[in-house]
């Protein structure tokens, strides 16, 4: 008999402070964070005094998304837990 065991596929749930402060701003980082596959769901919470962009992935890493958004002209950092 041959088991078969699928490993369990976990979503990470990435936390960052930004300068994602107005709304021309989403407009402008929304196309980049829609098409990046890696991506299941994000947002800003721009009422936040961190402006905390949350970010679900099932394989992208902190560094991989603070140099996209880098990319688009806005300040990464990731927060702590």
């Amino acid at each position: 008999m041959l088991t078969i065991i699928k490993s369990e596929k976990r979503v990470q749930v990435w936390v960052f402070k930004t300068n994602i402060r107005f709304k021309k701003d989403l407009l402008l980082i929304a196309p980049l964070l829609n098409r990046t596959s890696a991506i299941l769901n994000w947002n800003v919470d721009r009422g936040d005094v961190d402006k905390v962009l949350r970010i679900e992935s099932l394989h992208l890493q902190a560094q991989q998304i603070i140099d996209l958004v880098q990319q688009a002209g806005y300040h990464c950092e990731e927060l702590p837990d």
